[in-house]
């Protein structure tokens, strides 16, 4: 909401990613593109004035592709070749979930379970536990 209600949000883009597949099935095994391999696909989500409503993109997208995405939309050079390690020399960028080309949509407040103070004030001792039981 910080970010949506500010001055900053017509030209936002806000990538929301999970760090790990969370130990659940994926019927796909990962591509092997170098040594290292892509890992088990995980979900990302796309806040911005401009990504595409209800779009889900199918493109293979690795780690690297956002980066790659910030490199194309600023003009960046890449960080160096993808046989030195660097994946987005070589990974798909983003850019096919926004559409640059329409007005910025306005923020909307996407209506939660939890008011955002029961996280800011939270216990301590509550941390570890789940936030929700369902």
């Amino acid at each position: 909401d910080a970010i949506g209600q500010s001055k900053y949000w017509s030209h936002s883009a806000i990538v929301i990613v999970w760090d790990d597949w969370g130990g659940q099935y994926d019927n796909a095994p990962p591509p092997q593109l170098d040594f290292r391999g892509l890992g088990i696909r995980v979900p990302c989500l796309i806040v911005s004035p401009y990504a595409k409503q209800n779009y889900v993109s199918h493109t293979m997208y690795e780690w690297g592709s956002i980066l790659r995405f910030i490199e194309q939309v600023y003009g960046l050079p890449e960080l160096g070749s993808a046989q030195d390690g660097y994946s987005d020399a070589r990974a798909n960028s983003i850019i096919d979930s926004f559409d640059f080309n329409q007005a910025p949509r306005p923020f909307k407040t996407i209506p939660v379970k939890y008011h955002k103070f029961d996280f800011i004030h939270e216990p301590a001792w509550a941390i570890a536990q789940p936030v929700d039981d369902e």
